[in-house]
């Protein structure tokens, strides 16, 4: 559908007014900022990044997003208001190099997704051996990829298995089973002393091929093939279909998790940061939350807190940062997962419990003075996984 594009009365005076290069710059940089906030407002989970030159007379719009329909936007854009109609040298991504295969399954334990296409850059997220990413570009041995969560970053290839979208799908539709440990083994035959092939931890999905005696056979992405002991597992559609997503059981699986060390960037039992460890609490329990927590708390709706915090449930997200004033907006920096009578867990050094309340051996008087407000989701069904 064609985005109907409205400028501000002053860039429409500057256009009837004789145009320089200086007011064609401003023209073209509120057209780019407006078509980025309809296509992606949030640089985190969408590609927008445009710019121009001029060469010899010519304006050149270069750069790439990932939605084409942004790129239609842009460019009609100058028809619309009567500018130049410029050189086109936008990419549209996947990158047309990539050819067929535009997908991946992760092929390590926990893959590890960076800022930049570098070991010794910041890790931004992860995501966990078997889960599919879409694969946008490609820079040396390195990828750039959008997690299920729809959330951005580089992986080196070697954490990757690439697959066409029939490879893809034709993984996910075969009989899978999902690690409800939190660390597990997948050995060369089927007994404790054989030779590991890959390290697993909890959430992770495997496909199941066999079974003997109290071992799995598993196939991961790339045809390697092993054993992991069937108490370690869950068949994935059963787990699925019997996952009942209740307060307690937010609150039992978020203390699985105690102890746990903080890790910028970190979603697995390997480390959390906090709405790392937020999102998998939730996803073990059936629901796939946004990456971080200013994502997280525009999902689920608004609770009341009340006196002395009497309205939350457990399982509830509480959420903290600095409340929005008369001259600035509200900045949420932390979360965690309230557990009731004035407790909440969240990973802050490490996986631990702290209070609201002032009398409590474990008050937490620096999240007490930056709490801003709670979420509920456990009634919000459109957010469960596939």
């Amino acid at each position: 559908m064609k985005h109907t594009f409205v400028l501000p009365f002053l860039i429409v005076l500057l256009l009837i007014s004789c145009t320089t290069p200086e007011r064609e710059d401003a023209i073209l940089q509120e057209i780019v900022d407006r078509v980025q906030e309809d296509y992606a407002p949030d640089r985190r989970v969408a590609v927008f990044d445009i710019e121009w030159e001029r060469r010899q007379g010519d304006l050149i719009i270069k750069g790439e997003v990932d939605n084409p329909e942004a790129k239609i936007t842009l460019l009609t854009a100058f028809d619309e208001f009567g500018l130049p109609q410029p050189v086109d040298s936008i990419t549209v991504l996947p990158h047309p190099d990539l050819v067929a295969k535009h997908y991946a399954l992760i092929n390590v334990s926990v893959g590890n997704m960076r800022s930049h296409h570098s070991h010794t850059s910041e890790l931004v997220t992860q995501v966990l051996l078997g889960a599919p990413v879409r694969v946008l570009k490609q820079q040396g041995g390195w990828y750039y990829v959008q997690s299920p969560d729809r959330y951005l970053g580089w992986i080196n290839g070697g954490a990757l298995h690439m697959v066409t979208r029939d490879e893809l799908d034709k993984w996910k539709n075969n009989s899978q089973i999902i690690v409800t440990e939190m660390h597990g083994i997948v050995r060369e035959q089927p007994r404790t002393d054989a030779l590991p092939v890959s390290n697993v931890v909890i959430g992770v999905r495997l496909l199941l091929t066999g079974r003997i005696g109290n071992w799995n056979q598993v196939t991961l992405p790339d045809g390697r093939t092993g054993y992991i002991e069937r108490a370690f597992t869950q068949n994935y559609t059963d787990w699925k279909d019997n996952v009942k997503l209740t307060g307690e059981n937010i609150a039992r699986t978020a203390k699985m998790f105690l102890g746990i060390p903080y890790l910028w960037g970190g979603t697995s039992v390997k480390g959390f940061d906090c709405s790392g460890f937020t999102k998998t609490v939730y996803n073990l329990n059936g629901i796939d939350l946004n990456r971080d927590s200013s994502q997280q708390i525009l999902m689920g709706e608004h609770v009341d807190t009340g006196e002395n915090f009497s309205n939350l449930r457990k399982g509830d997200l509480v959420f903290f940062g600095r409340k929005a004033t008369g001259d600035q907006p509200e900045r949420i920096v932390h979360v965690g997962i309230y557990l009731g009578n004035g407790e909440f867990i969240h990973s802050s050094d490490y996986v631990r419990i702290n209070s609201f309340f002032p009398d409590a051996e474990n008050f937490d008087e620096f999240e007490l003075n930056r709490f801003v407000r709670a979420r509920r989701l456990i009634k919000n069904i459109d957010l469960q996984i596939d």
